[in-house]
């Protein structure tokens, strides 16, 4: 299904994205559904995280507007089932809690993004459109002066120019794709072998081989360890 027009964000044709909204709070979905639609996007709702589930699972679902407080199944639950379940499918999460805990245990969880309540309705529109945006399998990743081309698997910054193994290039590939995600170790071993991973410490190797190559071209400190976790990109 295609639709002209994306709202603010440029003419033109664009595949429709589907946003699912989990929010129990009759008005606010309401308000955040009519908002999505006008600029171009299809929505479905939930009231209930165990509603939403059902609903991820139902059908194909590009992004998730995930409330943290929902009446049956806590929003970071949801996240991790979702994560678990459904793949990789931004969740862009809700929280009238403003600590950086809070927001710190949602991005743990699999949330993408979140905005704390009370909020500016066009940013949540803007923040989705980025986040469907990210999406997308791009030729070029970019962070700073780093240019990571998935397709041949190279890597640029400032003219200099190293090439990447490919499972390297792929653990690569996610953390600058899933910027501010946090990837255990047995996520990333998931993306890159499936359910017949190697075990071990094949991970570990993998993001200390990569951060080598990366130190060569002039790169320090873009991977980050958060201990007992994983690995991300800030």
């Amino acid at each position: 299904m295609e639709a002209r027009g994306a709202g603010p964000f440029g003419g033109g044709t664009m595949s429709v994205a589907t946003v699912l909204v989990v929010e129990d709070d009759a008005r606010l979905r309401e308000l955040v559904r009519r908002e999505l639609e006008a600029v171009g996007y299809r929505v479905v709702e939930a009231a209930s995280g165990g509603d939403g589930l059902a609903r991820a699972l139902d059908g194909d679902v590009d992004l998730v507007v995930l409330d943290l407080n929902l009446p049956d199944v806590d929003g970071i639950e949801v996240a991790e089932r979702l994560r678990a379940d459904v793949g990789d499918v931004p969740i862009l999460m809700l929280t009238a809690r403003a600590d950086v805990k809070s927001k710190v245990e949602g991005l743990y969880a699999g949330a993408s993004d979140y905005l704390t309540k009370p909020f500016a309705v066009q940013e949540l529109v803007a923040r989705v459109h980025v986040r469907l945006r990210e999406r997308e399998t791009p030729d070029e990743l970019r962070h700073g002066d780093l240019v990571l081309q998935p397709s041949s698997a190279t890597v640029r910054v400032d003219g200099r120019v190293g090439v990447l193994p490919e499972r390297e290039c792929e653990v690569l590939r996610l953390l600058l794709a899933n910027r501010g995600r946090v990837f255990s170790k047995d996520d990333l071993e998931r993306r890159l072998y499936g359910s017949d991973g190697p075990g071990s410490n094949t991970i570990e190797v993998y993001v200390y081989q990569l951060r080598k190559r990366l130190q060569l071209l002039g790169v320090d400190d873009l991977i980050v360890t958060v201990r007992g976790k994983g690995y991300l990109i800030v």
